[in-house]
């Protein structure tokens, strides 16, 4: 088992996320923006996050700044629910949506050694 943190605006997604995710043995945390998931992430380290890339007050690509900033959280795996470049967005893998929940599971499973 994994703690899996997601972070979407989207109140379907993460309910999907979770549902799927938990289903696979994994523990989910959730944020709705990149603000709450550090103070998340901070509160007790993920094995894994899974965040949208467009969300208000934090988005994807400044916490994943943040993270990779942060001693404690830049060793984090981040899968991306968007696509942007690696060298601008430092996520480990993306996937775009509307995305498969089979194929967010298969990278989940990758991502965390499970």
């Amino acid at each position: 088992m994994a703690v899996v943190l997601v972070v979407d605006d989207e109140f379907g997604i993460v309910k999907l996320l979770k549902e799927a995710l938990t289903d696979e043995g994994h523990r989910v945390l959730i944020a709705t923006n990149g603000q709450r998931a550090l103070e998340r992430a901070a509160e007790e380290k993920p094995a894994l996050v899974v965040t949208e890339f467009m969300m208000p007050i934090t988005d994807g690509a400044a916490l994943v700044k943040a993270m990779a900033a942060d001693a404690k959280l830049a060793d984090v795996p981040v899968l991306s629910q968007k696509r942007r470049s690696l060298s601008a967005f430092l996520a480990a893998a993306f996937v775009r949506k509307p995305f498969n929940i089979f194929a967010i599971v298969g990278l989940v499973a990758r991502l965390t050694g499970r």
